[in-house]
């Protein structure tokens, strides 16, 4: 038995996907001499948005599996797509 419906997911996805882009433009935007702690903080996120973008492909595919059994809900990349970066 599943713990969240597609309906639930479509609501976290694209959360999920708003604080990736975050994570993606915090990392981006980190200038500056690089300290031990800067460096420390980095790294974290870093393994931070390395899990997020886990968590999402796992979420990825439960979400479509529920798509193709019939449910009727937005498209997997309708829902990230608003935070997604052009380079990314």
């Amino acid at each position: 038995m599943r713990a969240i419906s597609e309906r639930d997911l479509a609501v976290v996805i694209p959360l999920l996907a708003a604080k990736i882009r975050d994570l993606i433009l915090e990392l981006d935007t980190s200038n500056g001499e690089p300290t031990d702690e800067s460096a420390i903080d980095r790294m974290q996120l870093q393994d931070m948005l390395g899990q997020y973008r886990s968590i999402l492909e796992s979420l990825r595919e439960e979400y479509e599996e529920g798509l193709r059994a019939g449910i009727r809900l937005p498209a997997f990349d309708d829902l990230v797509r608003p935070f997604l970066l052009p380079s990314h």
